[in-house]
């Protein structure tokens, strides 16, 4: 009897460091996951600490500048810059020669964004890299730009505020020439503050559509004639991405503005996938992030 109850003990013991959530396996993850188009996921960015900023291919983690930091937020931690005057702030990553980014065919990157001032402007997502000795812009750049107002019929000023959100992906053609992806859009919608909301960038190479949507809705969308793998916007001597800020003016390209400012808010959770992403896509991306955020 005494060796059935040691033998019964040794039996429990084991059973309980093969279900025990924090033994050999580690602990037990029951934090709900991104699932939609996760076989397309090629770089995410918690950007939770210069630790777990990024997990991609070919992009690390390089340095923060002036304000920008890793801070909790309604969304998670995220890069944050809470100066409020577009001072010098911005998280820059490295590029590998061979990077997530540079093998793009199609693209969406998606973000969550809170200004923490009415009508901000600056540099959200930037690539560095010339095409062209004479470039002054970056090769990739998504950004805001500031405060305008809606015209009626007429022309005339209706006095509605609105702000914009631009995102311009540039070539180099066959003939040695630049060509470039403009999509930009003003709407009363972006002229919000103090509160999360959702972005994301699409490209589809073979059709040419570059597509903005905000908060799963789209609303704009253009068509490139060219039709280029957005691979080839990433120069072969890019090695640094910019997070809240320009690559151009943040390197002093040649021509760059000071009106290239950088970003003061809250970015958190930017992903970039190797499709361009459908509405229904990104509204189930939308439903599933939101879901993480208040879990």
């Amino acid at each position: 009897m005494k060796q059935f109850f040691v033998i019964a003990a040794m039996a429990a013991l084991a059973l309980t460091a093969c279900s025990d959530p924090e033994g050999k396996d580690g602990p037990k993850d029951n934090t709900p996951k991104v699932e939609t188009c996760a076989e397309n996921l090629v770089a995410h960015f918690p950007l939770e600490s210069a630790d777990s900023a990024v997990k991609a291919e070919g992009i690390t983690f390089a340095s923060k500048v002036g304000a920008a930091d890793f801070k909790t937020g309604e969304i998670g931690k995220g890069y944050s810059n809470t100066a409020g005057d577009n001072s010098e702030s911005y998280l820059k990553f490295n590029l590998a020669k061979d990077n997530a980014l540079s093998k793009l065919e199609n693209v969406t990157i998606t973000m969550w964004i809170k200004n923490i001032e009415e009508f901000q402007k600056g540099g959200l997502l930037s690539a560095n890299g010339k095409l062209f000795p004479t470039q002054d812009w970056p090769s990739f750049v998504m950004m805001f730009d500031n405060k305008n107002t809606v015209k009626d019929e007429t022309g005339a000023d209706t006095g509605v505020k609105t702000q914009q959100i631009n995102g311009r992906i540039m070539f180099k053609t066959a003939e040695e020439k630049e060509t470039n992806l403009w999509l930009d859009t003003w709407d009363p919608a972006f002229a919000k503050y103090a509160t999360w909301f959702q972005i994301a960038f699409t490209y589809e190479a073979a059709t040419g559509a570059w597509v903005l949507y905000v908060d799963g809705v789209k609303v704009k969308e253009a068509e490139y004639g060219d039709k280029m793998p957005f691979g080839k916007c990433i120069p072969a001597d890019a090695n640094a991405l910019y997070l809240g800020g320009w690559s151009s003016w943040i390197e002093r390209y040649q021509g760059a503005a000071d009106w290239m400012t950088f970003f003061a808010g809250s970015i958190d959770e930017i992903r970039i996938f190797n499709k361009a992403l459908t509405e229904q896509e990104i509204q189930e991306l939308r439903k599933e992030e939101l879901k993480i955020a208040l879990s």
